[in-house]
């Protein structure tokens, strides 16, 4: 009989699901980071003008009204905006 190795399959996709997520919570982080110009954890409708793709959505990621976007907002609705290709050129 065969002695079949569960736990290193098992490791690897926890792992990999764990690695995936920490992607998305920074790029979330990063986010509020850029656009929060008063530094107070949140999005205002005025601080997203600078970002159109949250700007567009802004009412959708608003989901308690408040009009401004938490960190927890954005996570529950998975909007983030693209990556230009050409924002990382030097003009």
């Amino acid at each position: 009989m065969k002695k079949v190795n569960y736990i290193t399959p098992f490791v690897f996709v926890v792992a990999s699901v764990q690695f995936f997520m920490s992607i998305s919570v920074r790029a979330e982080v990063e986010l509020i980071e850029q656009l929060d110009l008063d530094k107070d954890g949140q999005i205002t409708i005025k601080e997203a003008v600078s970002n159109p793709a949250i700007l567009a959505a802004f009412g959708k990621i608003d989901t308690d009204g408040n009009g401004k976007i938490s960190s927890i907002e954005l996570k529950e609705t998975k909007v983030l905006p693209k990556k230009d290709k050409d924002s990382s050129k030097p003009r």
